[in-house]
């Protein structure tokens, strides 16, 4: 019986992984890096999609970079186990697991998250089942996140937004007897940013309120971190670029050091 460190990983397209384009060394999988997947449709309506979760089992598989018609798409959290596992942090016998919860084009306003909502509560339920693969085994090390361009775009008040995200780490926490469980999230990609800056700023402003308030918490600035469009001109700003998502793990991961060496 498999061994987990257990990583969930929450929130919209930047985190699901959106990155493409041109990488300095591509992303080796590895036997100690996995994935636990959802299989979903989207039915697209005003304010994106409505997401259908299938019937099918989560899917539990080795982790790599997903094929796409236009490249291979990378995310975040592969950089961060690798760290994670360079570290020393993964003992023997052990292997790493991500949750992928997270799902392009979903937020707060439109009822994607939120404690009692479909994609939070979906990403509790994969989280139960990783823990019950092994339940004396098996532990949550981090809760990685990456959204909020959703509550840009769609005004979501400060107010609302605070109370959507406090109640999101406090979920995850109180079910799983964690109070300490570090919580790092990040900024935007600063090519969309800059040319949104009036929705941008309150969002972000907030986000690292909320990060400021919580224990064990950790906000990531993302300066140098080039867009797609920066890294293969389509036209894409709203998304990290695959090298940038690459460069973006890594920096959840010394975040995390940070957390856990103060612990």
């Amino acid at each position: 019986m498999e061994k987990y460190d257990i990583i969930i990983q929450g929130g919209q397209s930047n985190a699901e992984g959106s990155g493409r384009g041109p990488v300095l060394k591509a992303y080796e999988p590895s036997e100690d890096i996995c994935y636990l997947d959802v299989e979903y449709t989207l039915e697209n309506v005003e304010g994106g999609h409505i997401v259908h979760y299938t019937d099918k089992p989560f899917i539990l598989k080795m982790a790599e970079e997903r094929e796409t018609p236009t490249g291979l798409a990378s995310d975040f959290a592969l950089t961060f186990a690798k760290k994670y596992i360079e570290d020393g942090r993964l003992e023997k016998g052990r292997k790493l697991l991500i949750i992928r919860a997270a799902i392009g084009g979903t937020g707060y306003a439109f009822g994607h998250w939120g404690v009692g909502r479909p994609l939070h509560e979906k990403m509790l339920e994969m989280t139960d089942y990783a823990l019950s693969l092994n339940p004396n085994e098996n532990r949550i090390v981090a809760f990685l996140w990456h959204q909020g361009e959703h509550e840009a775009v769609y005004g979501t008040t400060t107010d609302t937004f605070r109370t959507f995200m406090l109640d999101t780490i406090n979920s995850v926490r109180t079910r799983y007897a964690l109070p300490s469980l570090p919580f790092i999230c990040a900024d935007f990609v600063q090519h969309w940013k800059r040319h949104n800056l009036s929705i941008c700023e309150p969002i972000i402003k907030e986000l690292q309120n909320v990060v400021d308030s919580v224990e064990s918490a950790m906000f990531i600035r993302t300066e140098n971190l080039p867009s797609n469009d920066r890294s293969w001109n389509n036209g894409d700003t709203i998304h990290f670029s695959r090298q940038a998502l690459y460069e973006l793990g890594e920096r959840y991961y010394l975040a995390y050091k940070i957390l856990t060496d103060k612990q």
